[in-house]
């Protein structure tokens, strides 16, 4: 295609807009309206999807960087396998915490609980033993902070930053609340709502497990290690703060970071719509109405320094990687840690939520949703959905789909770009939907139109086309009147037979409904070469000598001759058309298929198949009609020759579908008759 030619494909103007294609675009648009504050849970799922993919695809956030990131001390394999299965005693917790504490961590939060004593404390085997066996072991000389793994265990949280872990639980939880020992913050409201609006938008729970009271009186703090999993169980957001008996306390990433600050006091922002944020330090945490945090994973599962802690047991780690750091405790062994997943990763470990959360607090790398980001969505739905609505109903299709393609990108990349730059996530679902929906959509209807325009169009060509033939064929009337409807008859012939021949699985495809329609329409031609024939031999009342007989078989290729005119006058443009048909049936229809007919004198399927079915359709005419040179024969003899001559003059198998249909043929015949004739 030149330059010009693609030019003008892509700037040319339509004639007209086509205002209903507009309208039927705002009604799309306006459906998905309703549909996105509906929002089914599909379109939540596809948002959770569209989310993840920008998050994974995100680099580290250009926010404040500080030099501080968690560590984590993991319980691992390495550990279980030197210091024996889980649960160790809790004096060796204790040693390990003790150590950490003297490597100079600013804070150390456990993810983990101790809902009850410590069954391998001296103390309670000895008297299990002497409960079950009625022998009491000999504890003298050892000293009695040893007896009580749980005090030893107190005693060590009693003297450092440590930060304890307990669940909390919830209408639909199965677990038993305890008795527990929480430590709540102190919450300043900051902005128009009242304490209890901000408290409203909470998760209440409604009770708690957790460690037992000695364990829990110890620490100086406590936090819980509840998180929320999405609809399709990817886990993206944690609450910071939890109600409870008309009291917030915090997670315990959030409880750690407070620890390492030395205060427990927060400030919440708010305003008409609710809690929007948790103020700490000088840094505002966003977060929803909820006290969800949206938390900003990076990709892998090791984002964070992991130390064995039997390599802090056995003195192998330098002070080095602990001072100054907050540490977590966890585990990542199999069978005793519970994975989740999240966007970036199918399984990670729950101490690495705990230290991502405070990561993504300290550097200031925050993801949100503020409350406008809804009305936004909404308005680049409309926009996107009326312009392009304008766009498909006043443009062409290839510059409309390029324009629609470039928004769809563009909205794409916009809102990649602003959950990177910016923390922000605008979802560009429901805009991409209103471009993809009203392309497809009004496409079609457009496609719809045009070829309902089309095909009016065809009909008013075939209209034409039909006069035109007929026209021709009268002219060939005007020479013989004494053929009467003879042409009419013949198209309804043919138009029978090429319909039952179709259901020969060997013509199925040959007689599809196109072409029979054009069989029935070229039909009509196949006697215009009887123009060229003199009136002396064409009206000749008696019978004709053998020079008049061999002129009058020049019809056939006067007829043939004519169609050819007409096939270079126009071209290739229709070769496919009734013209080839009827030049078939013109110059074939008098072959015989023993080989003894004219012009050619072709045999068996050598004959063109449409000029073997003509020929049956005018034989028939011609034996049931009175002429000059013969009577009439009646319908039953007609039938009764042109069975004889199946295999002789006509192909046997156009014949054996004559027989099917002859007495549709004799229906037609009796309602196309000729003026001074009745078929019996």
């Amino acid at each position: 295609m030149s330059f010009p030619a693609v030019r003008k494909a892509f700037l040319a103007k339509p004639k007209k807009m086509r205002g209903w294609i507009f309208l039927a675009g705002l009604v799309i648009t306006t459906l998905l309206a309703a549909l996105y504050i509906y929002k089914p849970e599909f379109f939540h799922f596809l948002d959770y999807k569209i989310y993840d993919t920008f998050l994974r695809s995100a680099g580290p956030a250009q926010g404040g960087r500080l030099p501080t990131n968690p560590v984590i001390v993991d319980i691992d394999e390495k550990s279980l396998a030197r210091f024996g299965q889980w649960p160790w005693p809790r004096y060796r917790l204790g040693l390990l915490l003790d150590k950490i504490r003297e490597m100079g961590a600013s804070s150390i939060g456990m993810d983990m609980f101790f809902p009850e004593a410590d069954r391998t404390s001296l103390g309670a085997v000895q008297d299990d033993i002497a409960r079950e066996f009625r022998i009491r072991i000999d504890l003298q000389g050892i000293p009695q902070d040893l007896m009580d793994n749980d005090k030893a265990l107190g005693d060590v949280l009693s003297r450092g930053p440590f930060v304890l872990g307990y669940k909390f639980l919830f209408p639909d939880d199965k677990n038993v609340s305890g008795d527990c020992l929480l430590h709540p913050v102190q919450a300043v409201i900051m902005g128009e709502t009242a304490t209890a609006d901000v408290s409203a938008g909470l998760y209440r729970a409604t009770g708690a497990t957790c460690s037992i009271r000695i364990l829990a009186s110890s620490a100086p703090s406590s936090g819980f290690f509840n998180v929320i999993q999405d609809t399709d169980g990817v886990l993206r957001r944690a609450p910071l703060l939890i109600e409870y008996n008309n009291r917030q306390y915090p997670s315990l990433a959030l409880a750690t970071l407070l620890e390492t600050l030395g205060t427990g006091r927060l400030i919440l922002a708010a305003d008409s719509h609710g809690l929007n944020g948790i103020v700490l330090d000088g840094t505002t945490i966003p977060v929803d109405s909820k006290g969800n945090m949206l938390i900003r994973f990076s990709a892998g599962s090791r984002t964070f320094p992991h130390i064995s802690a039997g390599d802090i047991l056995l003195g192998k780690v330098s002070p080095e990687q602990i001072r100054g750091k907050i540490v977590f405790l966890g585990t990542s062994a199999t069978g005793i840690e519970k994975y989740q997943t999240t966007p970036v990763a199918t399984a990670l470990p729950g101490v690495d939520i705990h230290a991502t959360i405070v990561d993504n607090i300290l550097k200031k790398e925050f993801i949100s949703r503020p409350y406008w980001t809804g009305g936004l969505e909404l308005l680049l739905l409309l926009v996107c959905g009326a312009v392009s609505s304008f766009l498909l109903g006043g443009m062409r299709a290839i510059l409309s789909l390029l324009i629609i393609v470039a928004g769809g990108a563009g909205l794409w990349l916009g809102s990649g770009w602003l959950l990177q730059a910016q923390g922000i996530f605008i979802s560009p679902l429901f805009p991409l939907i209103a471009l993809g929906a009203n392309f497809s959509l009004l496409s079609f209807l457009k496609y719809r139109q045009e070829e309902r325009t089309v095909k009016a169009r065809n009909r008013d060509l075939g209209v034409i086309q039909n006069f035109t033939i007929l026209c021709l064929a009268a002219l060939t009337e005007t020479r013989d009147s004494e053929t009467g409807e003879h042409i009419l008859r013949c198209q309804h012939y043919v138009k029978i037979l090429a319909e039952q021949l179709a259901t020969n699985p060997k013509y199925t495809r040959i007689l599809n409904e196109e072409t029979i329609d054009l069989l029935y329409r070229s039909a009509s031609l196949h006697d215009i070469g009887k123009v060229g024939i003199s009136d002396k031999v064409l009206l000749k009342p008696s019978s004709l000598t053998d020079d008049e007989y061999s002129e009058m078989k020049k019809h056939t290729l006067y007829g043939r001759e004519a169609i050819q005119r007409a096939e270079r006058i126009y071209g290739e443009n229709v070769k496919d058309t009734f013209l080839r048909l009827g030049k078939d049936m013109a110059y074939y229809h008098h072959e015989r298929w023993d080989g003894s007919g004219y012009p050619e004198g072709l045999k068996g399927e050598d004959i063109p198949f449409f000029g073997r079915i003509m020929a049956i359709a005018d034989v028939y005419d011609a034996l049931i009609c009175k002429r000059r040179y013969k009577p009439s024969f009646t319908h039953d003899e007609a039938v009764s020759i042109i069975a004889e001559n199946g295999g002789t003059q006509f192909d046997p198998t156009v014949v054996e579908a004559f027989l099917e249909v002859e007495k549709e043929f004799k229906k037609v015949a009796r309602q196309y008759p000729d003026a001074d004739a009745s078929v019996k």
